[in-house]
């Protein structure tokens, strides 16, 4: 039997969250004992022990010695740490005697791609800062490789700390082998992807309905561009409806941008806790992100039989979505009008919606908790 450790800021919250309860409950079939250390607890989840830390503060000492202790009382074995990179990772470490595995759900290097999009954001407003941002900013982060040195450097780190290193799909793998320096065999990376839950009864007759199911950030997911993209085309297509399900920050300036436009035909939902009824009922999703390390909305999606559209925004929406045509469409990032052509022409072709309807329900079928679960519990066993 072994003792595993995740550690989670929130939880249960979101798609991470959920990949975590999947691997947990596979692995109670074997024995496993699953943990959460936590900084905010939202809700109790069976099965699952959940360990409050003693500050919200994610990087204070005060938590790190909680680590130590947790780690040491409960005779943890592996200590999973999905997202975060803990300051004071190597002092949790020198004082267990625990494997270690970094599990990100991201695309590689994510907090470049984050800090150039945020500079982009706080540009807004001043066309000279805009001027800056889209031919200095962006071109340097993507041609001279000294702008990601530092997160390079924490992740060099952290891959010399961890005893394995895991990645949703093999694009990533070999991006940070280059990016990194390490061998190409004989590596610490591991590829298992995101599990998603099968639905015994899907429904397939849909509503006219698109989705946006996430968090509004400007950073990440840009829904403006949703708000953008519907304002193209809701009047060529009056019996169908936008819903937005989610919260945060951008939340009052998608609003106002909505009400700017006199869109019709949009729904601000807020967030709901179980989105299980949206999917069910309805027949497109949409995500116009500028990096996505997977998109747990559109494997949720085609399991319900939800065809997703979507920018080409990383190697895995690729692979989910892949081939484009087939099991949903792959939009060039950001392409607002194709984008906007692309989502009408589907809209608009109830055939080619229902063969896509099949397609990604058996698409979804490649990433369920078993077949996912069982890459997870190799993985723990070859420590």
């Amino acid at each position: 039997m072994k003792r595993i450790l995740f550690f989670h800021e929130v939880f249960p919250c979101g798609g991470a969250e959920r990949v975590t309860i999947d691997i947990a409950n596979y692995l109670s079939g074997y024995g496993y004992e699953s943990f959460v250390a936590l900084c905010h607890k939202t809700y109790d989840v069976a099965g699952i022990e959940v360990i409050e830390l003693p500050d919200k503060d994610i990087n204070s000492l005060e938590n790190a010695n909680a680590f130590i202790e947790i780690i040491n009382s409960l005779f943890i074995d592996v200590f999973v740490l999905p997202i975060h990179l803990l300051k004071h990772l190597d002092y949790i470490m020198d004082g267990v005697h625990c494997k270690l595995v970094f599990a990100p759900h991201s695309i590689p290097l994510w907090e470049a791609v984050a800090k150039v999009a945020d500079k982009g954001k706080r540009a807004e407003g001043s066309w000279l800062k805009m001027l800056k941002w889209r031919f200095i900013t962006c071109p340097r982060e993507k041609w001279f490789p000294k702008y990601d040195k530092p997160f390079i450097e924490q992740h060099k780190n952290l891959y010399g700390r961890a005893d394995a290193y895991v990645v949703l799909c093999e694009d990533y793998k070999y991006k940070l082998i280059k990016k990194l320096g390490v061998p190409f065999e004989n590596n610490k990376f591991h590829v298992i992807p995101n599990s998603e839950r099968q639905i015994l009864s899907v429904n397939h007759h849909k509503k006219k309905q698109i989705l946006f199911v996430g968090r509004f950030t400007y950073v990440d997911k840009r829904v403006d561009r949703l708000i953008d993209v519907w304002k193209r085309i809701y009047k060529q297509v009056p019996d169908w409806e936008l819903l937005l399900i989610g919260d945060g920050v951008e939340r009052q300036n998608l609003q106002q941008k909505a009400t700017a436009y006199n869109l019709q035909r949009i729904r601000f939902l807020g967030y709901q806790e179980d989105v299980s009824g949206f999917y069910r009922e309805a027949s497109v999703v949409c995500l116009t992100s500028t990096f996505e390390g997977w998109g747990l909305c559109l494997t949720e999606a085609q399991a319900n039989g939800v065809v997703p559209v979507a920018y080409d925004c990383g190697a895995g929406v690729r692979e989910i979505i892949s081939p484009s045509g087939v099991n949903g469409f792959l939009v060039s990032p950001f392409n607002q009008s194709k984008y906007a052509r692309t989502l009408l022409k589907l809209l608009k072709n109830p055939d080619m919606l229902k063969q896509m309807r099949q397609n990604v329900v058996v698409k979804a079928q490649e990433y369920s908790p078993q077949i996912v679960g069982k890459k997870w519990k190799e993985l723990f066993e070859s420590l």
